[in-house]
């Protein structure tokens, strides 16, 4: 008979494995927005204090703002946007985290826009 932690243990590697799979099958955006989520998720960690943690986000935003196509006008404007964000984590204040958090939480909320308003590729009929 399995013991708890043995099933508890292979529920968290389904999950892993799942969240691999998926992140690494994802598109841009939805790689860009999955990103942004572990950011917002790390946050809880950076507000009670663990600098790692501030490492592993501004990782994630250098990550970000280096993945973008600055031939653009919207994604030079997200790169400052991740200028900022940087900044804010850097100083790691309340009223920055704060700051940052809120930052995070509107790119997510932009990229989750512009992957919704992305044309759907047509599916071809089988005859």
């Amino acid at each position: 008979m399995e013991s708890s932690s043995d099933n508890n243990w292979e529920k968290k590697e389904a999950v892993r494995l799942y969240a691999y799979g998926a992140a690494y099958t994802a598109g841009k955006l939805k790689s860009h927005q999955m990103l942004l989520e572990k950011a917002l998720l790390l946050m809880h960690a950076v507000r009670a204090g663990d600098l790692e943690r501030r490492n592993q986000v501004q990782n994630i935003v250098a990550y970000l703002q280096a993945s973008l196509d600055l031939e653009y006008e919207q994604a030079h404007n997200l790169f400052i946007v991740y200028g900022h964000l940087w900044d804010a984590l850097e100083a790691a204040t309340q009223e920055t985290l704060d700051l940052a958090e809120e930052l995070l939480r509107e790119v997510r909320e932009l990229i989750m826009e512009v992957h919704r308003r992305q044309p759907r590729p047509i599916k071809k009929k089988r005859k």
